[in-house]
């Protein structure tokens, strides 16, 4: 019985002894055997308890025959500048503060990015603007990257141009040529070490633009409204060609260069807005667009057509209107690149004695009323500095009778003040016998006075509301109005 027991504790003395004092890490990341690492991997285990720090060796051959030896206080560390498309050896022992080590852990390995793969514009992308933005998919630890573009893809073109950026994801190109084909390559550097060149992608560029408004058809354009139609990014100049037959025979040209264009960015298009610039009145015309930029000109786009308005647009008094107040005013529509309007109006058909006179809007009130009870005919031109509008419609209104002006310069008298705000002074000279009506634009009598005398005359109007009135006077049995302004 002795014997057995001196057995046991000889055995269980030696297997103290043979135990580790400090556990072997267990490695986490990178997975064994990952690729597309990258040149500043972070390696990663689970901590283990009772270390004060980790002793890691990282190596290309698995044998770790000259290993670089790091050192963490934590669970993981960060590595820098590794090389490009290299494959690595890792392993990790923990060291308590005794100074014991663990053993070494298992070892993994990875393989490092070895070049950058680009994102945009897609690999034989079409309709590429020609001031082009190229985009990559970044490579984290890479602290330079080197871009070459050409027209041919042995890069060796005298297009070819070469650069590098130091931070960022994008490069821009120069403003290429209109619907040609390009290729580009990008690799990265960091100060160990250079990438292998990325995949060539290739891309074709945009040759001409579509137009979009106004719709081919269209009628009533206005001579200086906008034309709209896709633009190409990196364009300087637009060349607009107008002509009235659809081989463009004899075009003029519209130059618009980038402060006069309206450009509109969106994710899915790129628009440009012009003005016309001034195109005359009622004509129709075939129209297109050419883009161009320092290095080349594209083709032409599509052709629409448009039909410019003709004649004004008139209003008020209307056709054949009846009971127009003498205090009317003439109105009409506006057409945009108008400078100014040619209004005509008389009291005959063949406006052989119309009066004339040129109005920069769209209204017009005459100095003085018109007759009552008298037929007008009136019409309206629109004109600027390269046309007058060529046809017009002739209106033909009929004024009431109620408030016109007859003069008679048989009686001296004068109002004043005109425009008034509570009274107004009328002063008669030589009259025996005197009385005066007020009447609004209806033809009602709103106020009226009898027994007026020579001299200075005042008349009330507070109960009046503002407004154009006529004051008749009646002498002798003579009759004389004019027109007053109640503020």
């Amino acid at each position: 019985m002795k014997k057995v027991l001196t057995v046991a504790f000889v055995l269980l003395t030696v297997t103290l002894f043979a135990q580790e004092k400090i556990y072997t890490p267990t490695l986490v990341a990178p997975a064994d055997s990952a690729t597309t690492q990258k040149v500043n991997a972070l390696l990663d285990w689970n901590p283990v308890s009772g270390a004060v720090y980790y002793e890691i060796q990282l190596d290309t051959n698995n044998g770790f025959s000259n290993p670089a030896l790091l050192t963490s206080s934590y669970s993981a560390i960060g590595t820098s500048m590794l090389l490009f498309g290299q494959y690595y050896h890792w392993r990790v022992r923990a060291i308590d503060a005794a100074g014991d080590s663990s053993s070494w852990s298992s070892s993994r390995a990875f393989e490092t990015i070895y070049r950058p793969t680009l994102s945009k514009p897609l690999d034989s992308a079409r309709n590429v603007h020609v001031l082009s933005t190229m985009t990559i998919n970044t490579m984290s630890g890479v602290s330079t990257y080197e871009w070459q573009f050409d027209s041919v893809n042995t890069f060796s073109s005298a297009w070819f141009k070469t650069d590098t950026f130091m931070s960022g994801k994008t490069f821009n190109t120069i403003r290429n040529l209109y619907g040609d084909q390009y290729f580009w390559r990008v690799r990265g550097m960091h100060d160990n070490d250079t990438s292998e060149w990325s995949l060539t992608y290739t891309f074709w560029t945009l040759d001409s633009v579509d137009l979009i408004d106004p719709d081919t058809g269209t009628v009533d354009f206005h001579p200086i409204d906008s034309l709209e139609f896709n633009s190409i990014l990196g364009t300087t100049k637009y060349q607009l060609a107008f002509d009235t037959d659809t081989m463009f025979t004899a075009p003029f040209y519209q130059m618009a260069d980038s402060s006069a264009i309206y450009i509109t960015v969106s994710p899915n298009d790129t628009l440009a807005k012009v003005f016309a610039d001034t195109l005359p009145y009622g004509t129709k015309f075939f129209w297109k667009v050419r883009l161009i930029n320092p290095n080349d000109t594209s083709k032409w786009s599509n052709v629409f057509d448009l039909t410019t308005v003709g004649k004004v647009t008139m209003n008020t008094p209307a056709d054949a209107a009846i009971d127009i107040p003498v205090t009317s005013s003439f109105d009409w529509d506006g057409i945009r690149g108008t400078d100014f309007y040619i209004l005509e109006y008389d009291t005959v058909a063949t406006f052989a004695s119309a009066t004339k006179v040129n109005v920069t809007g769209t209204s017009y009130t005459p100095a003085s009323l018109l007759e009552s009870q008298t037929d007008y005919y009136w019409r309206v031109r629109a004109a600027n500095s390269t046309d007058t509008t060529s046809t017009w419609d002739e209106y033909s209104f009929t004024t009431y009778y109620g408030l016109s002006v007859e003069e008679n310069s048989q009686i001296e008298w004068e109002i004043y003040p005109n425009p008034a705000y509570d009274y107004v002074n009328i002063i008669l000279e030589g009259s025996s016998s005197a009385s005066v009506e007020i009447i609004n634009i209806l033809g009602d009598v709103v106020l009226s006075r009898n027994s007026l005398r020579n001299g200075d005359n005042v008349i009330t109007l507070s109960d009046l509301t503002p407004g154009m009135y006529m004051v008749r006077l009646y002498v002798d049995g003579d009759m004389s109005t004019t027109r007053l302004i109640k503020k």
